[in-house]
């Protein structure tokens, strides 16, 4: 693909007049009469017309016109053209940097020539591979041009507006070859195959096989279908999904209450093990405390022992005394009585210091008691709470959210059921109408009709899904479902045709076709010039002298002007628009993207006037 960076008028003794222009969205906005319009001719008029079409008088004075182009890959391409016509010189530099004369190239090749010409440097250039297109029923082919792109291209401020196909545009003879190009934009497809002339008995033998091979389709279908019950009303796919949508919520709910459930065990779980660890502990506490009980008591019974051993003091005989062997007088009993009385106060005060403790012994046994008791109540309570959240979800929870499950499973297979029979019924009616038309071709009295590969179905469908998103990026009113007319080569918009639109809608969607079909090749890599260049998208052409009729479509919604701007930020660097328009885009959406100023008559001090560099009449 390829990107327009600058298109320049050159002549003597005048200074250039130029734009330029940026990767993905460009505006060239401004008054009426300023050379805007003048743009898109230069641009037809360098892709090979015959004359440049629109004349200026304020354009006199320039006498040459560059285009310069630059690829995906980086390199430049500058044609330059005499505007008195002929041919052009094309050289592999940017403007500024040309050097020496340039290739020669026609403007466009006759007869069977093979000279080089705009079409074949600007493929070759931006790496669109050559194409042949039927051009008749026949079967006879052209070749593919850059100017049998031009109406997706190049859209000018009259085309946009009128009826014709953004395909097709203008009616010309080479209809068929657009409606081909269109084709190879989509699938990359051309008709280099295609032989123009059959004899009749080769078509009528081809027709005869592709009735045979659609009997041999549609026999097991037909079987199929037959074997198939009815769609009961109760039993359709339209009852199913609700019934699926009401079982899901169901199911959804289910799962909210069984993990509530979940959480409520698990907490109670947690409160159950803590109190059991705290049992442990505590009896193990008591334990010990009950041991050290026992060696108080026992400790309590020495200590009396020896107080009542004391107190029979007194009552022993005399005996000799064991140090000196003498009989114990007054003077051995007052010492041993004096003893005595000593070890009877020890004990006495030992005994009460043990009894003291063995008080607060006896009052922390009972707190820790007490607290066991409090920690089995917590553990039977958590027990409970445990077991109840337990059969809660054994006996209701798990039933219902399996048979919640086993109940989508039927419906998901019975809608599977009731799909296939509705594809096999849309088959074999698809399948009935190709052979009855067939053999309506066949049986056809005179010169058999030749039957063309029609649009690739599958990438049709893809593309008017990339209208739709430009038309939801739009802010379209309505559902914005988009069906292509093969009749008239054109969208229809909610089953309303584009040309039954007014001006300005028809002139929303012309735009949103072009650009949804270069983002569609750009996205699939199927062959396209790479840029998009609408003049007044959102200004609709109004013919001189024409009157403004009450109640027509002159102007579109706000709502799709403010997201048509909006729209232009999000475009690719790798994809080039160019919008060319009266109206001034917002101020963000002007500092987002590539924009231009023409001022007019209406310039000030430092406003560019126009595309020619001075002030231009109206």
């Amino acid at each position: 693909m390829l990107q327009i960076r600058e298109i320049r008028l050159s002549g003597p003794n005048v200074e250039d007049a130029s734009v330029k222009f940026g990767p993905g969205p460009n505006v060239v906005a401004g008054e009426s009469d300023t050379g805007k319009s003048y743009l898109l001719h230069c641009l037809d008029y360098i892709f090979g017309a015959e004359e440049l079409k629109k004349r200026i008088p304020q354009a006199e004075s320039y006498n040459e016109l560059k285009v310069e182009f630059q690829s995906t890959a980086g390199d430049y391409l500058t044609l330059v053209r005499s505007l008195s016509g002929g041919d052009l010189k094309a050289h592999r530099s940017q403007i500024d940097t040309i050097d020496g004369d340039g290739q020669a190239i026609a403007f466009r090749r006759h007869g069977t020539s093979k000279a080089d010409d705009v079409t074949s440097v600007l493929f070759s250039f931006a790496d669109i591979k050559d194409a042949m297109l039927r051009k008749d029923n026949d079967g006879k082919v052209q070749r593919l041009t850059i100017r049998t792109f031009m109406p997706t291209i190049i859209v000018d401020e009259v085309s946009v507006i009128e009826e014709q196909s953004p395909v097709l545009g203008r009616g010309g003879f080479d209809e068929t070859a657009r409606k081909r190009m269109f084709a190879y934009m989509l699938s990359g497809k051309d008709d280099s195959s295609v032989v123009a002339s059959e004899k009749k008995a080769i078509i009528t033998a081809r027709l005869n096989a592709q009735v045979a091979l659609i009997d041999d389709l549609l026999a097991p279908l037909e079987q199929q279908l037959r074997a198939t019950p009815a769609d009961q009303a109760e039993d359709s796919i339209e009852k199913i999904d609700e019934t699926i949508a009401r079982v899901s919520d169901e199911l959804s709910v289910i799962e909210t209450e069984r993990t509530t459930l979940l959480n409520e065990r698990d907490t109670a779980s947690d409160v159950r093990t803590k109190a059991q660890t705290q049992i442990l502990a505590i009896d193990q506490l008591l334990t010990r405390y009950h041991l050290l009980s026992e060696h108080y008591t026992s400790d309590l019974s020495r200590l009396d022992f020896v107080a009542e051993g004391v107190h029979y003091f007194d009552g022993l005989q005399t005996v000799s005394c064991p140090l000196c062997g003498q009989n114990m007088d007054d003077e051995h009993t007052h010492k041993a009585a004096q003893a005595s009385a000593d070890v009877y106060a020890a004990a006495r005060a030992e005994a009460a210091k043990i009894l003291a403790q063995r008080a607060d012994l006896e009052d922390a046994i009972g707190s820790l008691e007490q607290r066991r008791e409090a920690r089995d109540a917590e553990m039977v309570k958590a027990l409970v709470a445990y077991q109840g959240a337990e059969r809660q979800l054994a006996s209701f929870l798990q039933p219902a959210a399996a048979n919640s499950t086993a109940q989508l499973r039927r419906l998901n297979a019975r809608r599977l059921e009731l799909e296939s029979a509705r594809n096999t019924s849309e088959q074999v009616e698809t399948l009935r109408a190709l052979k009855a038309e067939i053999e309506q071709s066949n049986t056809a009295k005179g010169k058999v009709k030749k039957q063309w590969e029609s649009l690739p179905g599958t990438s049709l469908v893809a593309f008017c899904k990339e209208v739709e998103a430009i038309l939801k990026e739009w802010k379209w009113e309505g559902e914005g479902r988009v069906e292509f007319d093969e009749k008239s080569f054109d969208i229809k918009v909610d089953g309303q045709p584009r040309q039954s639109h007014g001006a300005g809608f028809r002139a929303v969607l012309y735009s949103a076709f072009v650009i949804a079909l270069a983002r569609y090749c750009q996205r699939h890599s199927l062959p396209h010039p790479g840029f998009v260049v609408i003049d007044k998208p959102l200004t609709s052409y109004k013919r001189h002298g024409a009157r403004r009729a009450e109640n027509t479509d002159i102007q579109i919604s706000s709502g799709v002007e403010t997201a048509f701007w909006e729209s232009l930020t999000k475009i690719a660097k790798d994809m080039q628009l160019i919008v060319v328009e009266n109206k001034e885009p917002p101020a963000n959406v002007a500092a987002a993207i590539h924009y231009e100023w023409f001022a007019g008559n209406e310039a000030g001090p430092g406003d560019r006037v126009g595309f020619i560099p001075e002030a231009l009449g109206s």
